[in-house]
């Protein structure tokens, strides 16, 4: 097995388990607002929902209560994304110029404005969720997590080789998992002993301790081409958007390019999809009665089933049976549509959890396509494409948030599970766009030893003249 020293993986373990613990509390709080604020129920009432174990007249309150919210989220979202969306054309060149590590630093920073304002706003008890959206502006300023993921991505890059880097992405998503794990074991633990204020605070001086952390303890990855002496007009100079889109199409040996095509693609629809599962604490709650104490232990065993997946289905299929990145990607695409299948068909708990069993490959999706994009574009390309593809994303997230919101919001008071079913017909997508990119990398194979053959021949005929 190749060995690979955790760098930023630290930071990304301490990042997620905050994304995790402010996951549910965010949905809570902003439940409960909608309830009692926007809508005039009683406020004790609203305290109960997702605080206790479902019953009838909690479940008929939650059917009310759901639709307003995920109109309020899918603004939010909205928004955020839309501002994402130009940050991503700027963030590659930027951190190929000035160094991973400011980028970083400056999003974090705007994390902890965010934190802070959500901190004064969830004090004050009659505050309307739309006001929530402010901290979303200190955030999208300096990037958010588009610019934490880009820089993230770019990094691992940089400090990886090309029999590492399959490795290391694979740390990556597991590092990411393991924060989340502590999160969702630890969240419910952490909120019912404070409450909303506490654990915003709580939340922003953990990004604060990552800061310190990457500030001191995280080396520059790019110290041929960095530049210290930050000039605003250097700057624009950087940012060509053109020469950026160059680089997703400019022409490459063999198939590569179609294939760097086909996997940003794939990678583009599997964040659609998982746009869907922001439904699924609300899903839980509403057809299961789950609280948020049994939402994250069940979040906790996802999390630790993903990490496992991701670790071990890497390491078993690509240092034991030695199966190629697309072959990988394949066998995680089934894995993760049958998962949804089983999850939209779920009538109990124990369905629902052995859902997550049966896409436990399906983590490994997302690294072994940016492993194989990776592998196709020279070092000072990687930043240029990730942003791209994150660009690409941010993009489909806009249309998938309301999109998934409609079709909850449709079928609440029928099957709200419904929505399960649209993502496994998606996946039809990616495995269609998976096996296009094995018959090209099979013709490249075959060409270049077609190729290879014709040369040697060529070189016995000039050793038999000689």
């Amino acid at each position: 097995m190749v060995f690979v020293r955790p760098t930023i993986e630290i930071p990304l373990i301490l990042f997620s388990f905050t994304f995790e613990l402010l996951g549910p509390v965010n949905t809570n709080l902003m439940l409960y607002r909608t309830c009692y604020v926007i809508l005039g129920f009683n406020q004790s009432e609203c305290a109960l929902l997702g605080n206790t174990e479902d019953n009838n007249e909690t479940k008929a309150l939650e059917e009310k209560v759901q639709p307003m919210y995920n109109v309020i989220e899918t603004t939010r979202s909205m928004v955020e994304n839309v501002i994402g969306l130009a940050l991503c054309l700027f963030l590659g060149p930027i951190s190929d110029k000035f160094g991973r590590k400011p980028i970083i630093l400056i999003s974090h920073t705007g994390m902890v404005f965010a934190l802070m304002i959500m901190t004064v706003l969830s004090y004050f008890p009659n505050v309307s969720p739309w006001y929530f959206m402010l901290s979303s502006i200190p955030s999208m300023l300096t990037g958010g997590s588009a610019a934490f993921f880009v820089s993230l991505l770019s990094y691992i890059s940089d400090i990886s080789t090309n029999e590492t880097r399959g490795m290391r992405m694979a740390l990556f998503e597991a590092s990411f998992s393991i924060g989340m794990l502590i999160g969702n074991f630890s969240g419910s633990y952490i909120f019912y002993a404070t409450n909303y204020p506490a654990v915003y605070a709580i939340a922003m001086v953990l990004i604060i301790l990552n800061i310190t952390y990457i500030y001191f303890f995280v080396p520059e990855s790019t110290h041929d081409n960095i530049n210290r002496e930050f000039r605003f007009k250097e700057l624009c100079n950087v940012v060509d958007l053109k020469e950026m889109f160059k680089v997703l199409v400019k022409a490459r040996e063999k198939y590569n390019r179609s294939i760097i095509m086909l996997i940003t693609a794939i990678l583009t629809v599997h964040v659609f999809l998982s746009n869907g599962d922001s439904k699924l604490y609300l899903l839980l709650r509403d057809k299961f009665g789950w609280n948020y104490t049994h939402y994250t232990y069940y979040s906790g065993v996802s999390n630790l089933l993903f990490t496992l997946g991701t670790i071990s289905g890497t390491y078993i299929l690509q240092n034991l049976l030695n199966v190629t990145e697309s072959v990988a990607i394949l066998l995680g695409i089934i894995s993760a549509m049958n998962g949804y299948l089983i999850r939209g068909l779920a009538t109990t708990d124990f369905h629902i959890y052995f859902s997550v069993v049966v896409k436990l490959l399906g983590a490994i999706i997302s690294p072994q396509c940016r492993t194989l994009v990776a592998k196709l574009v020279p070092a000072d390309e990687i930043a240029k494409i990730f942003s791209l593809i994150i660009f690409v994303q941010f993009i489909v997230s806009i249309a998938a948030s309301p999109f998934y919101t409609m079709i909850y919001n449709i079928t609440v008071n029928t099957n709200p599970a419904e929505y399960n079913f649209v993502s496994a017909g998606l996946f039809s997508i990616d495995i269609i766009l998976i096996l296009v990119v094995m018959v090209l990398e099979f013709k490249s194979t075959v060409n270049y030893e077609k190729l290879k053959n014709e040369e040697s021949v060529i070189e016995s005929d000039q050793v038999i003249e000689t």
